[in-house]
């Protein structure tokens, strides 16, 4: 933990990391030292230091570990010295090893050199005050022979991947079909294995953003998702709620960022006030929920009595819409009453004015018939005059302001449409919220992005329209204006700065910018966002994608959604995989009824040819990797019918692949299923023939069952959608125990349920 803390400013400890042909250290030499960092990591004292410096693959056999054994959990076997000792130091010791090698293996041979355990090892608890040294000493090593990149580029993302797979087992031992029979059998060993895991993650994000930073230009293999254990993943979810932090803000943060970056939240005090957030849920935020019924606006000052509303002539805003011109307004103070002036500003040729973007939550909520509280407008009026300078008073738009009341149908419908011209055309946007007011102009980088992701604003779908268009964001902070750039640094150093490349990806997509703008960008930015007019979602995701909004709006409830697919026409194959509600209209069966659906599945961004799928009134057109098997299936939801053995005997006829594919597949059932059971005869897999799912990995599947069509239908073969699956490839190693072990029946007993082969093929799913 403590690296994600400790600012490593000394070179010439650096320069001892990059020297040293090993690492050790005396920490009693040391004078001055932080303290740890909760959670401490107890070192179970595995002689790791007589291991020889090797690959991280290596590592098992060097120190007299059968690996096989491990994995099938076939631990009395794994090593040599157990003949003869009881179970209780067998599960110590397997702790132990597993701890050695997922921690200081993968460092050793990410390294490159010898790392005795004294290093990150203090008063017998891990402490990773030195990882930044230890990394950059990799950085200086690749520098040095750029010739090494591409080879250094593959070695590192699998050795993290390997360790990926071993917590991924980990976590699947704790699944409550295998858990009894490993605690009957070593007992403690699980909670031993939940201590040591979440240092060992925390490491191997480290170790990404060390190769992200250096290798950056090199191939990435694709963004892993660790899971962390349940009772370190409810202590954390302790710690964050008694910082304030809702239910939805801890599943925000659970689906999107590191590990590490919940970490560093909670070790540093990250935290807002709890007030209004006490019936939050996992999928709402109630303090955003607005009741028009009963809201009021907010001041700021000290009179409320007196304050009057300012409200704009309805009629010439009304006038500007109806000409598809931008309404602004801005204070003018005449004859000693300040009233609201109102102009039109061309979208062809918009002259300077400021948007505000805010939530209604923090008070500024309304429409121009029931205007703003005076105090307010003379605070934006301020704040805007600090953007844009006089000589003349800056014009603004403001949704209480500018946009009229629902009544005014047509005219209502011309201001929803119009919102996107507004944000493009304004010289800036200006972002108010309060979480992020508590930030000030020296905040850190780390700790103002935590407070602008975590923030009220960031959970509304319009503030994303608003932002994502804009020409300069600039966020309200407690002492100043803070204009947001993608360039902006982290506080820490490069090699472990962690905590600001997970929240620094999360904001990037506030600047994708309407040329770069796609389906798949603003999927992933609505998860997590909420509106108090469910219909108004595609309408905005239209005029960001520059389709018809307009023709959207005289569409109702799904029937707009389903509109809307149509008319986008083109989609990231991948669509088919997202979690969440869908539509239920023949041909739309895989549509996402919303996006805005808390999900830790998103869609590509970028989206390469021959990777899109088209939509037709028909169904969703595209070519994916297949198996067909034979018998169908009937998969439930929970029971007998939730868990299937799929033998995939090769590939398909006139499929040339360059490996031996045959593998078996086990297909899980997620509990979205229906308990009476829906039939299947087909899964589609989101990989392609290249990269034929490796032994041991786990992926998201869709189920799906073949239409009754013509043989003779020169179309594409038609599928019905049916659900979704998570699919388990099974070890080649693991398939050759007889007998059988944790997670396997053995091959003697195993119930192969059905068979088929990998194929590609262009389908229409319905």
């Amino acid at each position: 933990m403590e690296h994600l803390i400790f600012d490593a400013d000394c070179p010439e400890e650096t320069k001892s990391a990059v020297l040293s042909p090993s690492l050790r250290m005396d920490w009693d030499s040391e004078i001055e030292l932080m303290d740890f960092v909760a959670p401490k990591t107890l070192w179970l004292r595995f002689d790791h230091n007589e291991v020889p410096l090797c690959r991280l693959a290596d590592y098992p056999a060097r120190a007299g570990w059968n690996e096989s054994h491990l994995w099938n959990a076939k631990f009395c076997d794994a090593w040599s010295g157990f003949s003869d000792i009881p179970i209780s130091e067998v599960v110590g010791r397997v702790a132990s090893f597993f701890q050695a090698w997922l921690f200081f293996g993968l460092l050793e041979s990410v390294v490159g050199k010898k790392i005795e355990t004294s290093y990150f090892v203090r008063q017998g608890h891990l402490y990773t005050r030195n990882l930044h040294f230890c990394l950059q000493s990799k950085v200086f090593r690749i520098r040095a022979d750029p010739t090494a990149k591409a080879r250094v580029n593959k070695e590192i993302q699998l050795d993290v991947r390997l360790v990926h797979r071993w917590v991924t087992r980990f976590t699947a031992w704790s699944h409550s079909s295998f858990k009894p029979k490993i605690e009957a059998d070593y007992p403690g060993l699980l909670d031993q294995l939940e201590d040591i895991v979440p240092a060992i993650i925390r490491l191997a994000e480290a170790i990404e953003q060390t190769r992200l930073f250096t290798l950056q230009d090199q191939p990435f293999m694709g963004t892993l998702s660790w899971v962390y254990p349940f009772r370190a993943r409810k202590v954390r979810k302790h710690r964050l709620k008694a910082l304030g932090w809702c239910p939805f803000q801890i599943m925000l943060l659970q689906d999107t960022v590191n590990h590490s970056t919940m970490d560093w939240i909670v070790a540093s005090g990250v935290q807002q006030s709890s007030v209004g957030h006490e019936i939050c849920t996992k999928t709402q935020c109630a303090r955003n929920n607005i009741d028009n019924n009963t809201y009021k606006q907010s001041h700021v000052c000290e009179n409320e009595v007196s304050c009057l509303k300012m409200i704009p002539p309805v009629s010439k805003i009304m006038d500007i819409l109806i000409n598809d011109d931008i309404p602004v307004v801005r204070l003018e103070s005449g004859s000693g009453v300040d009233r609201l002036e109102v102009t039109a500003i061309s979208k062809n040729k918009p002259t300077p004015f400021i948007a505000i973007s805010h939530v209604w939550a923090d008070g500024l909520g309304g429409d121009s018939e029931t205007g703003l509280n005076s105090c307010q407008v003379e605070r934006l009026h301020t704040l805007c005059a600090s953007v844009l300078r006089p000589p003349e008073c800056p014009w603004v738009w403001l949704d209480c302001l500018c946009i009229i009341p629902k009544t005014y149908k047509e005219v209502y419908y011309k201001a929803l449409d119009g919102i996107k011209d507004v944000y493009k055309c304004a010289s800036s946007v200006i972002v108010l919220d309060k979480t992020i007011q508590k930030c000030s102009m020296d905040s850190t980088t780390e700790f103002l992005y935590a407070h602008i992701y975590l923030s009220a604003w960031m959970q509304r779908m319009w503030t994303y329209e608003e932002a994502v268009l804009s020409k300069e964001l600039l966020f309200v902070l407690g002492d100043g204006l803070h204009k947001y750039r993608v360039d902006t640094q982290p506080s820490m150093r490069r090699t472990i700065s962690v905590v600001w490349q997970s929240l620094a990806s999360q904001l990037f997509r506030l600047r994708a910018g309407p040329n770069h703008l796609t389906i798949g960008h603003i999927c992933g930015a609505f998860r997590y966002r909420l509106c108090n007019v469910p219909e108004d979602e595609f309408v905005s995701v239209a005029g960001m994608l520059g389709i018809d909004a307009m023709a959207l709006l005289r569409e109702n409830g799904d029937e707009r959604t389903k509109h809307f697919w149509l008319m986008l026409h083109s989609v990231p194959r991948d669509v088919v995989f997202l979690t969440g509600p869908k539509l239920s209209f023949p041909g739309f069966r895989w549509a996402p009824r919303t996006l805005m659906n808390p999900s830790i599945t998103t869609l590509d961004t970028a989206v390469a040819d021959g990777d899109e799928a088209e939509c037709t009134v028909s169904g969703l057109i595209g070519t994916y990797v297949t198996v067909k098997f034979n018998p169908a299936l009937i998969g439930r939801g929970q029971g007998h019918g939730s868990i299937f053995n799929l033998w995939v005997e090769g590939s398909a006829e006139g499929v040339q692949l360059a490996r031996d594919t045959r593998a078996l597949l086990r297909l899980y059932c997620t509990e979205n299923w229906p308990c009476n059971g829906l039939g299947f005869d087909l899964i589609i897999l989101p990989i392609n023939l290249a990269f034929i799912l490796e032994p041991g990995q786990w992926a998201p599947s869709v189920a799906l069952q073949k239409d009754g069509c013509s043989v003779q239908d020169p179309r594409p073969p038609s599928y019905r959608y049916v659900g979704r699956l998570l699919v388990e490839r099974i070890k080649d190693e693991e398939m050759t125990v007889s007998d059988g072990t944790i997670m396997f029946e053995g091959r003697s007993r195993v119930v192969i349920n059905t068979h088929g082969k990998w194929q590609t093929r262009t389908l229409c799913i319905t």
